[in-house]
């Protein structure tokens, strides 16, 4: 391939799946590791049923704090005092735009769990955890993806309203897009049957969790 010459969309997806083998592989270690302690350890279970009931008690509201914690604060602050990274001169700015951006995704989530309750029912029987797992991957992933990706390249344009027209392009779905829905995919199938398996109380607080470790994954690989 020329250096000038852009990866083509079936290029793009090879190289999304071997760039997520590695940190996928880790993720579903730790989510063998989470579902390990809930089922054999009373302190885990108790711990996650307390954070369900806490974060249920403040509704939408501790739906956009948990998400916003997990995803921008608890996994930048570990990157500082473990990984060492350089703190950025733009960090205010960067991080308040991140907490707004996946607290309202936060409530995207909790009102997607509260959707497929009442439409699959809360239990955790295969069937019931199958039809969720498809409803998330493919129905609500693809969209809330594609207005994260949207909204922070967006943000990183200057908020130019020539960007907006650019969403539009094959080459943003192919070279932006794709790669994306690609790694969720790849990644997330393990995660979110994990979720699913969960009391619909926990479900959040266990999404949270992982998240926030898929994060910390990426950081540190791409430090390594």
């Amino acid at each position: 391939m020329r250096a000038d010459q852009k990866p083509t969309a079936l290029q793009q997806v090879r190289t999304a799946v071997l760039a997520n083998m590695k940190p996928g592989l880790v993720l579903w270690c730790g989510l063998v590791l989470l579902l390990l302690a809930y089922l054999f350890s009373p302190a885990v279970e108790s711990g996650l049923r307390q954070w369900g009931e806490l974060k249920q008690a403040w509704g939408y509201t501790g739906s956009f704090v948990t998400y916003a914690a997990f995803a921008v604060l608890v996994p930048e602050l570990l990157a500082w005092a473990v990984l060492r990274q350089p703190v950025p001169r733009t960090i205010v700015k960067d991080m308040a735009f991140a907490i707004v951006v996946f607290g309202l995704i936060g409530m995207s989530v909790q009102t997607l769990y509260d959707v497929q309750v009442s439409l699959f029912g809360s239990g955790n029987d295969a069937a019931t955890i199958i039809k969720k797992m498809l409803f998330d991957q493919f129905v609500y992933s693809p969209v809330s993806n594609f207005i994260m990706v949207g909204v922070f390249l967006w943000k990183d344009e200057g908020f130019r309203t020539s960007t907006l027209r650019y969403f539009g392009t094959l080459d943003f779905w192919t070279q932006r897009y794709l790669p994306v829905i690609i790694a969720v995919w790849c990644v997330w199938g393990p995660g979110v049957l994990v979720i699913y398996f969960m009391p619909t109380a926990l479900q959040f607080p266990v999404a949270s969790l992982i998240l926030s470790f898929w994060i910390l994954i990426f950081k540190f690989m791409r430090k390594h």
